[in-house]
């Protein structure tokens, strides 16, 4: 009897281990995606700049959302900025100073 009460509490113990690492697995392939949104986007402003400030409020797969800011930094430069709002709440953001023509 002492046995059983033993193995119990050790499969309870790895039970909540496999939920914790299952619900981390879910966290990090959702900040995965929001990276490869932000960087996905930071591209195709590098290849038109001007696009980035042209460009509205998207709605993406997964329920993630995503929208560009753009302000002048100093003759020819802009600081771009993408932000990725995450489906349960957070959000990522991504900078980098853009050439523009």
């Amino acid at each position: 009897m002492v046995a059983l009460v033993i193995l119990g509490l050790v499969v309870l113990g790895f039970l909540d281990l496999f939920a914790g690492t299952s619900r981390v697995t879910r966290n990090l392939e959702r900040w995965s995606q929001a990276v490869a949104y932000a960087e996905d986007a930071m591209e195709l402003v590098k290849m038109d700049p001007t696009a980035a400030w042209t460009r509205p409020r998207e709605a993406l797969d997964g329920g993630f959302q995503r929208h560009l800011e753009t302000q002048p930094w100093r003759d020819g430069v802009r600081l771009v900025t993408v932000v990725v709002s995450l489906p349960e709440g957070g959000q990522f953001s991504l900078r980098r100073l853009v050439e523009v023509p």
